[in-house]
């Protein structure tokens, strides 16, 4: 057993020692955290970032859109969900907390007949990584319908920030390292409920039909290719075009569905879904000359 568990500050909540974290992933992969961590609350998390020093923190979401390696996660690891995913309305705005699903959020705005997030009825994460990563779909991102962010500096302190000021563009925010996100304001618009209900469920209809969701996976593995003029080139049409659709490295496969997504068709490895990663990501700069963005992130040791 670890002993940095001996060397952590009192909380409210508990710590567990290597915590295995492979199920808490959408792709089913990846080591233990050296400290899994339940906070009791945001007050319970405040007092931890005062308090400790030095030692790495991970907060793990929806466990969508990354691989955890194999040798797993050192420091404390957390996850924000089961103290932080309330969903509140207010006139024409929706508040999130970090810890909520993107779904949860689509269907309060829906409830509430107000759209503009009908597009996150596909993605399967949450808020928090929504936040970190601009996620978005269909032409629309999360940047998009921000107008403030709440955050906890590496320090403790709860601030509340501008979309601007973490300079958000494609797939990316500019959060300093350390801080964290606890939630946003969205501001939406008035909508019809029942078109809105259609516009997720024409959107859930369509990951059906083009994603391989009857298998483990993280979501889109490389971001779009932006090219010269600004256009964006579907990742999927690159990787199809090298003719990289159902490679496999060991239990590690680019899907013959949508070879955007990479695949554990069971047994998977995070050293399997790398080595596969890095023979398309070749494959593609020899054949097209184009070097690719991964969307996934690969986090822990191997």
């Amino acid at each position: 057993m670890t002993d940095l568990i001996h060397r952590l500050p009192p909380i409210q909540g508990s710590y567990t020692a290597n915590f295995p974290l492979a199920d808490l992933t959408t792709i089913k992969v990846g080591g233990p955290a050296e400290i899994w961590t339940k906070f009791h609350d945001i007050n319970d998390l405040c007092s931890y970032i005062k308090a400790v020093n030095g030692t790495p923190f991970t907060v793990i979401g929806e466990g969508s859109n990354m691989v955890i390696r194999d040798g797993g996660i050192a420091g404390v690891v957390t996850n924000l969900g089961a103290f932080m995913s309330d969903v509140t309305v207010e006139g024409d705005e929706v508040y999130a907390q970090a810890g909520a699903t993107c779904g949860k959020v689509a269907r309060a705005a829906r409830q509430a007949a107000l759209s503009g997030v009908e597009f996150y009825a596909g993605i399967p994460g949450g808020i928090g990584g929504a936040l970190r990563m601009n996620a978005g779909c269909y032409g629309v991102e999360t940047a998009d319908r921000i107008i403030s962010v709440d955050v906890m500096t590496n320090e403790g302190k709860i601030q509340t920030l501008k979309p601007e000021e973490l300079n958000y563009s494609y797939r990316h925010s500019e959060l300093p390292e350390g801080w964290l996100f606890l939630g946003a304001r969205f501001k939406l618009v008035a909508g019809d409920k029942e078109k809105i209900r259609d516009a997720m469920r024409k959107i859930n209809a369509e990951r059906r039909d083009s994603q391989p969701l009857n298998m483990p996976s993280s979501g889109s593995w490389f971001k779009n290719v932006v090219q010269p003029d600004g256009t964006k080139l579907n990742a999927w049409k690159v990787v199809d075009a090298a003719g990289c659709r159902g490679w496999k490295v060991g239990g590690a496969q680019v899907s013959e569905k949508h070879c955007n997504f990479f695949v554990n068709t069971g047994g998977a490895t995070a050293q399997d879904l790398l080595k596969l990663t890095e023979k398309v990501e070749a494959e593609i700069l020899k054949t097209q000359g184009i070097k690719m963005v991964r969307e996934v992130k690969f986090t822990g040791k191997d």
